[in-house]
């Protein structure tokens, strides 16, 4: 029986949801198990350890992530699209909002956190598929940097953008010497800040049952995407970027698990029993009615 510390996990047979895609993984991959920390741990280290070889190598591609941001910058100019531009000396004209984007872009990874934790603890028949969609998505993500190295647009000099988090001297600046040498200045493509806070909203809207909760997960990543922007860390299509490698990650878990990543999963006795249900519906050979001739 579940716990009550499962929380959405508590729901009774019934009230969970069947499964409506291919479910491509064995019943014992799909099937619910208590999510172990030290394997959580040991994917976190994991991605880190891809993300810093990645970061290394990006070095010798400079040229081509400054052309890249010239191009985006450009081909946006072009469509009179240049958002960022825009938000960028609006945020200069009120330094609050820019302080408060810039502590937003600085502290994005505390959501992050504060989600799975909460998911982990409270909700845990949701975790292991919520959690797969954010690998996947990092994942995604790594492989972005790796094809389109793309500078942002705080570092096309002559463009007319300003720095923020260098201006304002934010904790966390690019221009901290500590920060620039442990950081990829050049992930502008796809953007996981955006990509992650789609991700958190999409868990707060699906799984939370507080209207105040589920309001802060619609309102969470538009704010991410104003702050992104504002800050001439990304372009709206690094943005479009994340949230299409969250779209491929859902569809990746749907078709994976067999239903949607924030429904809570079945035991392996449920998913055995609805399987042998469903087998037992499907007609016989021998029951089917002749074809007319």
């Amino acid at each position: 029986m579940s716990s009550s510390r499962e929380g959405v996990g508590d729901l009774t047979v019934s009230q969970r949801r069947a499964e409506s895609g291919p479910a491509l993984l064995p019943v014992a991959w799909r099937a619910y198990r208590p999510p172990r920390w030290w394997f959580e741990i040991i994917l976190i280290v994991v991605l880190d350890a891809v993300y810093e070889h990645l970061r290394d190598l990006v070095p010798l591609r400079e040229h081509e992530a400054y052309a890249r941001g010239w191009d985006l910058f450009h081909f946006e100019q072009h469509l009179g699209f240049d958002i960022e531009l825009t938000l960028n000396r609006f945020v200069m004209h009120h330094h609050w909002i820019a302080q408060a984007a810039n502590y937003g872009y600085a502290t994005f990874a505390v959501p992050v956190i504060g989600v799975l934790v909460w998911l982990f603890i409270w909700h845990r028949r949701v975790y292991k598929t919520a959690r797969s969609v954010l690998a996947f998505t990092t994942i995604l993500g790594l492989i972005g940097f790796w094809l389109f190295p793309t500078a942002p647009p705080r570092l096309l000099n002559g463009a007319g953008f300003v720095d923020t988090t260098v201006y304002f001297h934010t904790i966390g600046s690019w221009g901290s010497r500590t920060v620039s040498e442990h950081s990829n200045l050049f992930a502008a493509m796809p953007s996981l800040h955006c990509a992650w806070a789609l991700w958190v909203g999409l868990s707060l809207f699906f799984v939370a049952r507080h209207r105040l909760l589920r309001a802060l997960g619609v309102l969470y990543p538009l704010w991410t995407l104003f702050l992104v922007m504002a800050t001439a860390n990304h372009y709206i299509f690094d943005a479009l970027a994340g949230y299409f490698c969250v779209a491929v990650s859902v569809v990746a878990v749907w078709l994976l698990f067999g239903h949607q990543p924030w429904s809570p999963a079945r035991d392996k006795e449920e998913l055995t029993r609805l399987h042998h249900a469903k087998d037992a519906a499907q007609p016989s050979e021998g029951d089917r009615a002749p074809s007319a001739v």
